[in-house]
């Protein structure tokens, strides 16, 4: 199975000045709540800046979701939390469950779901979000004229689909993780599978096994 990876977002990273204050509020926060790689991105650009505040949150509990963002985490000597809940809802529990005594501060892309922040909101977890990236849709986005499957990482990938104006009624639709699923049928698609769990090695998977089924 051949693969073209297309990306269909870029991401810009505003007001550092704001995030690079929160992060020097160390003593204020019980860890960090991070949903994407692009908002440790944005935690990384801070660090490089200024080792004092990169040191002060060395082994910082940080609640991600999927393998992708918790391995991000690592790699700035964070400590991941929650990378197999698969899902906010799930996140939520695994948050509930520390019962943190300070306020998490939830570091946020401009598109995402309400589903975290309803959860802890409901849950009693106190926390501080920023907004600390924003997403743009790439222009001009063409399916190769031989793709059978489209594999969607991602609500936002979808939308910038959509905005291209590709055909995804030409090809077989893919989802990550079912809130991509979810999206995904919210706006009238099918979906022809939907990956075990959240990386593209299970996704690859069940593509595989649902051509076989076939």
């Amino acid at each position: 199975m051949d693969a073209v990876c297309e990306p269909a977002l870029q991401f810009h990273y505003p007001r550092p000045d704001v995030l690079h204050l929160r992060l020097s509020q160390r003593d204020r926060y019980g860890g960090l709540v991070v949903t994407s790689p692009r908002a440790l991105t944005a935690v990384s650009n801070v660090f490089g800046e200024d080792d004092a505040v990169r040191q002060a949150w060395i082994m910082a509990r940080t609640y991600t979701v999927g393998p992708r963002t918790a391995a991000r985490a690592r790699e700035l000597d964070l400590h991941p939390r929650g990378e197999e809940a698969g899902s906010a809802g799930a996140l939520v529990k695994v948050i509930e469950a520390d019962a943190p005594s300070r306020p998490l501060l939830f570091l946020s892309g401009d598109r995402r779901r309400d589903a975290l922040p309803d959860g802890l909101s409901h849950a009693g977890v106190a926390f501080d979000e920023l907004e600390v990236y924003r997403t743009e849709v790439r222009t001009g986005l063409r399916l190769p004229p031989d793709a059978s499957w489209l594999a969607v990482f991602s609500p936002s990938g979808l939308d910038a689909l959509e905005r291209s104006g590709v055909d995804l009624s030409a090809v077989r639709l893919a989802a990550i993780g079912p809130t991509t699923a979810r999206h995904l049928r919210d706006a009238g698609h099918a979906v022809a599978a939907v990956a075990s769990e959240p990386t593209p090695q299970a996704l690859a998977g069940t593509i595989r096994q649902t051509d076989g089924e076939s």
